[in-house]
């Protein structure tokens, strides 16, 4: 019974994780540009569905490089083609602009690779479980967590510690700081944009052997990612890793012991700390509140 709990336990805990990295691609975007991106979803089904192109082709450590990198290429033309065009406008032309656009690339992915699902095997040398000593665990859910952990290391690392990590912090505060740095305001949100999509691409490549792949995916991971982002904050980076593990972990332990109702659960957890933190466990007044 208890090896049973913790496997579901280390379950929450891991998929805590990959919310929270399709999360704070999210809130990046969020917090530096003031646009609730709607088409961050259908980014994150684009590097699912690459990477099932791919795979055969590359392998699929390779995939889980090169897919990321192109939906960040893909991300940044959106956001130059067409999203800059809606800034400093109300939030909800984004919000329509972005939704419009996540439409769109769902119906290119439908006509691209159909409207039927597919899996991609995990590779063999993830394949099978670890023996962690007080329970056994599916190898390929414990590479995701790892990498998952890294990744977030990796971001804080960079927004803590670089140059440039600190101008895109001093854009989640005031556009008109960045601008005072002497730094140019339009590549700092073109990049902003590019850093969200791969953060979402490379959660796509990462969940799909565990998660299957279909057209609806990028909604399915858009709304965790959303109720990690309110729970957590509004452009909190440190609110979305809570609020992830949290998210997470109460519906790992829910599939346990009630599965009909995990997929409801992380909302009902959404509304009890809305009802008590509008903002969030951690969060600020939001563009959203103007």
């Amino acid at each position: 019974m208890l090896s049973h709990f913790l496997n579901h336990l280390f379950n929450g805990i891991v998929l805590g994780l990959l919310f929270t990295v399709i999360a704070l691609g999210f809130s990046l975007v969020l917090g530096v540009m003031e646009v609730v991106n709607f088409a961050h979803g259908v980014l994150f089904a684009v590097g699912a569905y690459l990477a099932f192109s791919l795979v055969g082709v590359i392998g699929f450590w390779w995939a889980l490089l090169v897919c990321p990198i192109l939906v960040g290429v893909l991300g940044m033309f959106l956001e130059l083609g067409l999203i800059k065009r809606i800034y400093n406008l109300n939030p909800l032309f984004g919000l329509l602009l972005t939704f419009s656009i996540a439409m769109a690339i769902e119906g290119f992915i439908k006509l691209i690779w159909g409207p039927m699902g597919y899996t991609i095997p995990a590779p063999p040398f993830a394949a099978g479980f670890i023996n962690l000593g007080f329970m056994v665990y599916s190898k390929y859910r414990f590479i995701q967590g790892v990498l998952a952990l890294v990744l977030i290391l990796a971001l804080w690392l960079f927004l803590e510690k670089t140059t440039y990590g600190a101008v895109i912090k001093a854009g989640t505060v005031s556009m008109e700081m960045v601008m005072a740095l002497g730094k140019n305001l339009p590549r700092v949100r073109t990049f902003v944009f590019g850093i969200g999509s791969f953060l979402a691409g490379i959660a796509g490549v990462l969940t799909a052997p565990m998660w299957g792949i279909r057209p609806g995916i990028g909604m399915e991971a858009m709304m965790p990612a959303l109720v990690v982002v309110v729970v957590g904050g509004m452009g909190s980076f440190y609110g979305s890793i809570l609020a992830g593990q949290l998210v997470g972990i109460v519906t790992g332990i829910t599939v346990m012991f009630y599965p009909r109702l995990s997929d409801m659960v992380m909302y009902m957890l959404m509304l009890v700390v809305f009802l008590g933190r509008p903002r969030g466990l951690m969060g600020t007044k939001s563009i959203l509140e103007e």
